[in-house]
């Protein structure tokens, strides 16, 4: 290795500062995972940054994209990257399939690294590429967390241009490792426990419980007994990993405030006290997706 191919100070500087402006929005993983790849893009002067989060139980599991971005001074790039995602390509690139076998929390790697030419050329994944004019990609991929939880960044170069130098590729990966230890923490999560793959009685009773009723109003308010809105209750708390009804109301409305808003008014049936009809109040679907996002692949709030 030579000494060109170290960091640099300036190079760990940028980083750090980029991380920065990630924490600033932490609040909402859709915002900090654009502001992110709007930085690398400027920072590696790239074709194309794209990524993402998702579920990946290795070994032998496809990628689950959950949420997906890219940034593009260029429209081809980023129709080809709608049509990739549409087609399900992930889960077939052999680049993903080749990072899967290895071994390490945190995988950077360009793609000549990972595969060769004469496999890559016959890939579907390298037919999007040249659709969309990319000729080179450094990837990394960072798992999150021990259930399958997964961060993916994606820099491309446009065709004919020179490839990712080793120097780089240190740098997005001391990046996407510090990175890594604030998602979860400071950066939301679109893989965190959220509200959209909850039951309809629970979405209900949390909308109830974020308007601030109390059990016994929730139950009179749904029409159920006190008993069974009290197991909601330690459901809710199970799927946030929360022990109390404060701790619930902090967690949501810090870590999904969005989700939160749109809970309550998803739950603005109107109140009724018990004997009324008894008809089941209407369960409100209140999945988010971003605009980032083909249909199928999601963006959690």
């Amino acid at each position: 290795m030579s000494k060109a191919d170290n960091l640099r100070l300036q190079d760990v500087r940028a980083a750090y500062r980029l991380i920065g402006d990630c924490r600033d929005v932490g609040s909402h993983p859709a915002l900090w995972y654009r502001r992110m790849l709007e930085g690398l893009y400027l920072l590696f002067g790239t074709f194309q940054a794209s990524g993402g989060e998702g579920w990946w139980h290795r070994p032998g599991r496809p990628l689950e994209p959950i949420s997906a971005f890219s940034v593009s001074g260029e429209p081809a790039p980023e129709e080809a990257f709608r049509a990739y995602l549409s087609a399900g390509a992930p889960g077939g690139d052999p680049i993903f399939q080749v990072i899967q076998t290895l071994p390490g929390r945190l995988i950077t790697r360009t793609r000549r690294q990972l595969v060769p030419d004469h496999a890559w050329d016959r890939s579907v994944s390298a037919e999007y590429r040249r659709m969309g004019g990319i000729g080179h990609v450094l990837t990394s991929v960072l798992r999150v967390s021990d259930d399958g939880a997964i961060s993916g960044i994606g820099l491309n170069r446009a065709i004919g241009e020179r490839d990712f130098t080793p120097r780089e590729q240190r740098l997005l990966d001391f990046f996407h490792g510090e990175l890594g230890r604030l998602i979860r923490g400071p950066l939301v999560s679109a893989t965190e426990p959220g509200h959209e793959r909850l039951a309809p009685r629970l979405r209900q009773t949390l909308a109830c419980l974020l308007e601030g009723d109390s059990e016994k109003q929730v139950a009179a308010r749904l029409g159920l007994s006190p008993t069974t809105v009290h197991q909601y209750v330690t459901g809710l708390y199970r799927h946030f990993g929360v022990a109390s009804r404060a701790q619930l109301l902090v967690h949501v409305m810090q870590r999904h405030p969005g989700a939160a808003l749109e809970a309550m008014q998803a739950g603005r049936w109107p109140r009724r006290a018990p004997g009324d009809d008894g008809s089941e109040p209407r369960a409100v679907d209140v999945r988010v997706r971003s605009i980032d996002a083909p249909a199928g692949v999601r963006v959690a709030s």
